[in-house]
């Protein structure tokens, strides 16, 4: 191999190792294992890290445990599966914990993410392909950063595999390769379902692209057809699912939402100075038209998409948004390597290399220069920590599998997912009733109350193998939410500290009442305490003021 290749491959490496460092390394203290979900921000990443672990403790994934599905033994699973039986089988390979496997998984598959582009990118312009790597650091600058700790995870994973398919669009000329693009199909199907529409979106781009500049090719249409009979099949028992739960109850509607709140939204304005090099590499894009290829039809492609918020893809189009900086790297590549080459005309390998290492420096923020956004290291433990951690896993290894849990207030627990952790069906204090009751000065044994679950898609089950019902249609609403008999759950959940200590003191008044009525305390740590109800379904609790 020549020096200018060992060189490449070296820098490929280095940079790389930069994308797991910045991603998952730094936020983790540089552990791989934890003694809890760490680094988890949103309820998201909670619902995702919970569903990964059922599905190990039940070995398939053909219903969703009771505890995610608001008490329904039967509710088919009808989350795209990919990341969670990632996630199982990483675990057990590894022996990491299923919140650690899954998060590793998908810092590992974006940065992968990240190399693939540059492959495709290299078919074009090598020395462009290695200027364009740096930009990919910014999918881990915020806001993008918090995509992935607030638990985007399956959009993220599912872009890998739309990178994917660019590459294999772009390889479309090898012997077979429907087969490749098959895959890659079904994998977006099974992994992020919405991305089947990106990716239709990019492959009308190329086939429209190959008609206007005369490149019209009959085998590579027939290849297209044969790779989407082969992602029916292999997605046909999903889809049969997916288009009986998550078609049926949000069905596409056309909306504009030009903001998405409450998200971390990415706008091409977070690209700062670079937007610059961007737009000139837009310009070349369609001064070069006629050469181009799939780095540059991916990169307008996913452009457009990512404004679909604009033209009714709602909040999916800024899902896409996490991963713009490696799809508008291409843009990025080819406008600074011709402008440098403008000046140096005998240029190599080399210098590309060295002009990627400044920028890679400068987008680390090893130098700070305004107006070029960076990575910033995001240091958070997450809203997890090791007593609710210890509490809940006490509740899943120690309680009868039909018991039911009551929580009383919890600062984190508006992150509701994460009870998902007791593996019992559950039901939490409503806090605005909670809050009520404290101004009232009333112990009362009914309180609103949330029955807490994932309704996304619907809660479906199967009557036969093509007719579904959905329960969110079928029983009472006040199933779901309403006042609720304390005295009928089997253990109570207290948190004993609080940022508001009113509402900490009133849960252990609440508590004092339960043990005067013969309710047993059976598990207690430094910030949280669990009762046993011995009189499920009678008078467990005297109501009165305190």
């Amino acid at each position: 191999m020549k020096l200018s290749g060992l060189l490449e491959n070296a820098y490929l490496i280095l940079v790389f190792s930069v994308l797991l460092l910045i991603g998952n390394a730094n936020l983790w203290n540089h552990q791989l294992s934890h003694d809890f979900p760490y680094g988890y921000l949103a309820s998201d990443a909670f619902q995702h890290q919970i569903r990964a672990d059922a599905i190990k403790d039940a070995g398939n994934f053909r219903y969703e445990a009771s505890y995610i599905s608001h008490g329904f033994e039967n509710a088919v699973g009808r989350y795209p599966p990919v990341i969670y039986h990632l996630a199982v089988m990483f675990s057990y390979l590894s022996g990491l914990q299923v919140y650690d496997a899954i998060y590793f998984i998908v810092f590992l598959f974006a940065s992968l993410a990240a190399m693939l582009m540059y492959i495709i990118i290299r078919g074009a312009n090598k020395n462009a392909a290695l200027i364009a790597l740096p930009m990919s650091l910014l999918i881990f600058a915020n806001p993008n950063y918090l995509g992935f700790a607030w638990g985007h995870w399956p959009s993220i994973l599912g872009q890998f595999f739309l990178i994917a398919l660019f590459w294999g669009i772009h390889r479309i000329g090898i012997e077979k390769s429907f087969l490749l693009i098959g895959i890659f199909l079904s994998a977006i199907i099974m992994t992020h379902t919405s991305e089947i529409v990106f990716a239709g979106f990019f492959i009308l781009a190329v086939m429209a692209a190959n008609f206007l500049l005369k490149k019209f090719n009959a085998k590579d249409i027939k290849k297209l057809a044969f790779a989407g009979i082969l992602a029916l099949i292999l997605t046909a028992y999903y889809l049969i699912i997916f288009l009986n739960s998550w078609f049926v109850v949000q069905p596409y509607q056309f909306s504009v939402k030009p903001v998405w709140e409450g998200n971390p939204g990415f706008y091409l304005a977070d690209f700062k100075i670079l937007l610059v090099f961007i737009l000139i590499g837009l310009l070349l894009f369609f001064a070069t038209i006629k050469n181009t290829n799939a780095a540059f039809l991916a990169g307008i492609s996913m452009l457009v998409m990512g404004y679909g918020n604009y033209f009714g893809f709602d909040w999916r189009a800024f899902q896409l948004r996490f991963l713009w900086p490696i799809y508008l790297s291409v843009f990025f590549g080819f406008a600074v390597y011709y402008i440098l080459k403008f000046f140096i005309k005998n240029w190599n390998l080399i210098y590309s290399i060295l002009a990627s290492a400044v920028f890679l420096a400068l987008l680390l923020g090893l130098v700070n220069v305004p107006f070029i956004p960076h990575y910033q290291k995001l240091e958070t433990r997450g809203i997890m920590d090791g007593f609710h951690w210890q509490a809940l896993r006490w509740l899943s290894e120690n309680t009868p599998s039909s018991a039911k849990i009551y929580f009383f207030y919890g600062d984190i627990y508006s992150q509701d997912a994460l009870l998902r952790n007791s593996k019992r069906v559950h039901s939490q204090v409503d806090p605005n009733d909670f809050v009520n009751a404290i101004n009232s000065r009333k112990v009362m044994r009914q309180y609103a109350t949330e029955l807490p679950g994932d309704g996304g898609g619907g809660i479906a089950y199967r009557k036969s193998f093509l007719s579904f019902g959905l329960y969110n249609n079928e029983v009472p609403e006040d199933y779901f939410w309403g006042k609720k008999d304390i005295c009928r759950f089997d253990y109570f959940v207290f948190d004993k500290a609080s940022n508001q200590q009113a509402l900490a003191q009133y849960n252990l008044i609440i508590a004092k009442k339960l043990v005067e009525k013969k309710s047993e305390p059976v598990f207690e740590n430094q910030i949280v305490a669990i009762l046993k109800n011995n009189k499920v379904g009678g008078d467990c609790i005297e109501e009165g003021n305190f």
